[in-house]
C-alpha cells in the first residue's frame, strides 16, 4: 500500500509559494486549500519524492 503524500507548501497567484502546515493530502484537505485560494501544492512522500500537484485536477472532496 502506498504512503499518503504530505503537503508542505502551497501556491497562490497573489503571494506565490508559501510554507503551510504539514498534513496529508486528502480530498478534504484539497477542498479546504482551494477555498483559501491555493491552486497548487508541493506534496512529499519520503525523502526524495516531492511533486507539485494542481489542486484543480484532484477529485472534489465534499
Amino acid at each position: 500500500m502506498a504512503r499518503v503524500r504530505t503537503v508542505t507548501h502551497g501556491y497562490r497567484l497573489a503571494t506565490g509559494w508559501e510554507k503551510i502546515d504539514k498534513r496529508p493530502l486528502t480530498p478534504e484537505v484539497a477542498h479546504e486549500l482551494r477555498s483559501h485560494g491555493y491552486t497548487m501544492v508541493v506534496a512529499k512522500r519520503g525523502l526524495f519524492d516531492a511533486r507539485e500537484i494542481s489542486l484543480n485536477q484532484l477529485p472534489q472532496g465534499r
